[in-house]
């Protein structure tokens, strides 16, 4: 068995190997360019895919194609039905304010796209909650059925779509508790690409929309089913041989002890060496780095670490945390940990709340999801070459700088 295993290992280490020289070799023929990309804006839920899918489907949207690309949205991704007809009536809002959250979190928030359908229509109004990296929320899908329900007196007159990269599906904790209620889940992987060729399509004599849909699309494509044609190739390569395949679900069962050993390794190791690196670069301040045991919950895991800068009684504290299984990873510097004396300062990351002030951002694309073919990236570019050339350490040294002016402003 261990001679399987070890065959097997070494065939899904050459099928990556392959495909990081595949990336690399895109990536220097320049097909990775996307202004989307390079304006920062890949994650970013209510600036880009909300405000990009709903000014699509707005009928008044600045792409002039009128209410062709909502009709496309209704017969491509939910009722594929021809006899849609006149929706230029239909209003569109982001963001959209259903009141405070109450106490007991049954109702209020806020809806990220709403499409209200003409009457005449006689179809339903669409709440869409949009998740590409963020968790879920305690009773959201909840809140948003019982504003539905207040509203507009009978759940056929309004449906929920839950849309996500891949088509999951809520937590129990957003469905909450309480009677069952329907909602749909949709994909950006699947039902977004595919009606934003179709839109594409449709704007076929407005060359700067169907650029910029393209260029959408392409996004979606890096972020959603980039690998897929790549795990296919190792799926396959495991199914080819039935010790493999054996073998292979033996692995699976011990993912977790093993993404812990990696973690806990030379990825800990590399945190260790950034400390030590950013001790040098801001000095007279101190940096100490820290980390938390794993959680596990339902079988999966979380992790989270710190870097503590100081100066004198003065404490900042800049925290990476994981969230939903170590798929959705962000930093920032929150409220606590952080003395009180800074939390009146500008913020310093791009996105901030009330227990976040002085913000937070996500983690690159590339660095998400440590569940995957992310984790195994990481760990070739830290243990490849020089340790100081890695996007990685780049990339958290960076935010430790970052997070160090606070000391100077």
């Amino acid at each position: 068995m261990e001679k399987t295993i070890q065959i097997l290992l070494g065939k899904i280490g050459e099928l990556q190997k392959k495909q990081i020289f595949r990336q690399t070799e895109v990536s220097k023929r320049g097909e990775n360019f996307n202004v989307f990309n390079v304006l920062g804006l890949w994650s970013e839920e209510v600036r880009l895919h909300s405000a990009m899918l709903a000014e699509l489907l707005n009928p008044e949207g600045s792409h002039g194609c009128g209410d062709a690309f909502l009709a496309a949205f209704l017969r491509e991704v939910l009722y594929n039905d021809e006899k849609i007809h006149d929706l230029s009536k239909a209003i569109i809002t982001t963001e959209y304010n259903i009141g405070c959250i109450s106490e007991d979190g049954m109702s209020g928030g806020r809806i990220d796209i709403l499409i209200e359908m003409p009457n005449e229509s006689r179809l339903p109004t669409l709440i869409i909650e949009n998740k590409i990296y963020a968790g879920d929320q305690a009773n959201q899908l909840r809140r948003y059925y019982n504003w539905g329900l207040g509203h507009f007196y009978s759940p056929d007159k309004f449906k929920i779509l839950y849309l996500t990269l891949d088509g999951s599906n809520p937590s129990s904790d957003s469905i909450g508790k309480g009677k069952n209620f329907n909602y749909e889940t949709i994909s950006y992987a699947n039902n977004i690409r595919m009606w934003l060729k179709k839109c594409a399509s449709i704007a076929y004599n407005k060359p700067k929309v169907r650029e910029t849909i393209i260029q959408y699309n392409h996004l979606l494509d890096q972020i959603t089913t980039s690998n897929m044609e790549d795990k296919n190739l190792l799926v396959e390569e495991i199914a080819s041989n039935n010790d493999y395949l054996k073998n292979a679900v033996l692995l699976c069962s011990l993912q977790n002890e093993i993404i812990k050993k990696a973690i806990m390794g030379p990825i800990r190791q590399a945190l260790e060496n950034i400390q030590k690196i950013a001790q040098d670069r801001i000095s007279p301040l101190t940096v100490e780095f820290e980390y938390s045991s794993f959680n596990e919950n339902g079988g999966k895991l979380d992790w989270g670490f710190n870097y503590i800068i100081k100066e004198a009684d003065k404490i900042v504290r800049l925290a990476y945390v994981f969230e939903a299984g170590l798929k959705t990873i962000y930093y920032g510097i929150p409220n606590q940990g952080t003395s009180h004396d800074f939390l009146v300062k500008q913020p310093v990351f791009r996105n901030k709340n009330e227990i976040w002030v002085l913000g937070w951002e996500l983690m690159p694309d590339k660095y998400q999801n440590w569940n995957g073919g992310n984790l195994y990236n990481i760990l070739e570019e830290l243990t490849s070459g020089a340790f100081e050339s890695s996007e990685f350490y780049k990339t958290i040294i960076n935010s430790i700088e970052k997070t160090s002016e606070l000391f100077n402003i």
